[in-house]
């Protein structure tokens, strides 16, 4: 769908739900990894590249009439399956509102309408999506053009502290910084990233498995939980920097701390792989790593699902060049390299 189809729907929705008509309307694509997954935290460098799906967010001052005026107040299009979803949601935006507020931003009380053609839990970035609409919406409210690196920050402070989910940066970078079919390569410890074109002779797919998860779930915390613990053992900074000399004193950990670590590790090292094949137009060499990286993610990581394992070997039995889990995993989709 067009991000302008969306755009009509989050304004349509805003007049219905508050009587008048948003003020100010500001969108952000959801984004894809290619490769590089879950070692953003770690300090590793990744690839990910922006989506055509967007969210968009419409917005309003709020009034100071009627009992609720206190409060910011929102609504969305996924908000209807059962109370507890539908209360849910909110986090994401209340968060962004509180962050930017304490960052020092004089935002008003807001009215918000959001509506999206990024699918909730597919791996996606939705959340990221719907953060940084409401910072742009939110900041374009008071008349401010913020810097990409700016919204980022305060939009992973708020997905930390309001949602509970300890995200690395990746997510909210590329959708701050990326437009619709640019990737970017990412420096996650400097904070510093570059655009990445692709080879005219790939092409990228996302399939979407319909199992969706939730990272706020625990899984995720759980395993950058076990990440730091290997980098606190190892004594380095970040564990994606761990010097190839010293990657046999991983052997020494714990057996599952080790197993998070040799994925961190190994799937760093993809990473400038796959940045070298690009940049050489090795395309199959590129695929190469992807089946790598997903074969790390399902079993040192222990992120995938068996649905997403099938359509990786559907991918690779119709002759993809390279697939594999993409985001958090504990479902969503898969990323897929073909030759064009």
């Amino acid at each position: 769908m067009a991000a302008s189809d969306v755009g009509l729907r989050a304004r349509h929705l805003f007049q219905s739900a508050f009587g008048e008509a948003p003020t100010v309307v500001a969108r952000a694509s959801g984004r894809v990894n290619l490769i590089g997954d879950h070692i953003d935290y770690a300090g590793g460098t990744v690839l990910p590249m922006a989506l055509s799906a967007h969210t968009v967010a419409a917005a309003g001052a709020l009034g100071m009439e009627g009992v609720d005026a206190a409060v910011d107040q929102f609504t969305s299009e996924w908000s209807g399956a059962t109370k507890a979803d539908s209360d849910a949601w909110k986090r994401y935006p209340r968060g962004v509102l509180d962050a930017l507020r304490e960052a020092g931003y004089q935002i008003p009380l807001l009215k918000i309408a959001l509506a999206s053609d990024v699918p909730v839990g597919a791996g996606l970035s939705s959340s990221a999506a719907l953060e940084v609409s409401v910072a742009r919406a939110a900041l374009l409210s008071i008349g401010l053009a913020v810097e990409p690196r700016t919204i980022a920050l305060i939009c992973q402070r708020a997905e930390h502290v309001s949602a509970g989910v300890p995200c690395g940066i990746m997510d909210q970078w590329v959708v701050a910084h990326a437009q619709s079919g640019e990737a970017l390569h990412l420096d996650c410890a400097a904070l510093q990233s570059s655009f990445v074109s692709l080879p005219d002779t790939m092409r990228i797919e996302v399939i979407d498995s319909g199992v969706r998860h939730a990272l706020s779930d625990g899984g995720y915390a759980e395993r950058r939980a076990d990440v730091e613990t290997a980098t606190r053992k190892l004594g380095v900074g970040y564990l994606a920097h761990l010097p190839r000399v010293r990657w046999p004193e991983i052997a020494e950990l714990a057996p599952r701390i080790a197993r998070r670590a040799r994925h961190v590790v190994t799937e760093a090292a993809r990473v400038h792989d796959a940045m070298r094949a690009l940049a050489s137009n090795d395309i199959e060499h590129f695929g190469a790593l992807l089946f790598e990286s997903h074969q790390s993610l399902r079993d040192d990581f222990e992120v995938s699902v068996p649905e997403l394992d099938a359509l990786v070997t559907r991918a690779r039995s119709d002759g993809a060049l390279g697939a594999r889990m993409t985001g958090g995993g504990f479902g969503g989709s898969i990323v897929v390299a073909w030759r064009s």
